[in-house]
C-alpha cells in the first residue's frame, strides 16, 4: 500500500475530514486530496505532522513506499544545499560589505578580503555545478 492510500484509510479510520486535517496541518483540503490520490507528496515536515496526527510511527507511515522515500530523500538534499548557499551568499556579501566599510591604505587586508571573496564565489559556482 503506497502512503496516500495509507493516510487515506487512516483518516477514515481516525474519521477526520479533509478540511479536518488540512486545518490541523495548515494546508488546503486540495493539498491532503492530491497526497491521498498520489498526485503529490507531503514535505518531512507534514509527515512527521501526519505520523502524530494518525497516531502512526513513521516506519508505519513509509514502510513500502520507495517513491516517497525518494521524494523525502531529494527533499532533503535540496533543502540542504539552499540553506548551505544561503549562508556562502550572507557571507560574501558580508565580506563586500567589509571591504566597502573598512578605509584602510593596507593592500593586505584589501586582498585577503578580495581572495576569501573569490573562494568563497567558486564553492557556490561548485554547489551550483553539483546540484544541476
Amino acid at each position: 500500500m503506497e502512503v496516500g492510500q495509507r493516510i487515506k484509510a487512516r483518516r477514515n479510520e481516525e474519521n477526520m475530514t479533509q478540511d479536518f486535517v488540512a486545518e490541523q496541518l495548515g494546508v488546503t483540503r486540495q493539498t491532503i486530496s492530491n497526497w491521498e490520490n498520489g498526485r503529490s507528496y507531503p514535505d518531512i515536515e507534514r509527515v512527521i505532522q501526519l505520523s502524530e496526527l494518525y497516531h502512526l510511527s513513521l516506519d508505519e507511515l513509509l514502510k513500502g513506499d520507495q517513491d516517497m522515500v525518494k521524494h523525502l530523500q531529494e527533499n532533503t538534499t535540496v533543502n540542504y544545499f539552499l540553506k548551505l548557499f544561503s549562508l556562502l551568499m550572507i557571507l560574501n556579501i558580508f565580506l563586500m560589505v567589509v571591504m566597502l566599510v573598512l578605509k584602510t591604505t593596507n593592500d593586505g587586508i584589501y586582498l585577503t578580503l578580495f581572495g576569501l571573496i573569490g573562494v568563497n564565489t567558486l564553492s557556490i559556482f561548485y554547489l551550483i555545478i553539483k546540484k544541476i
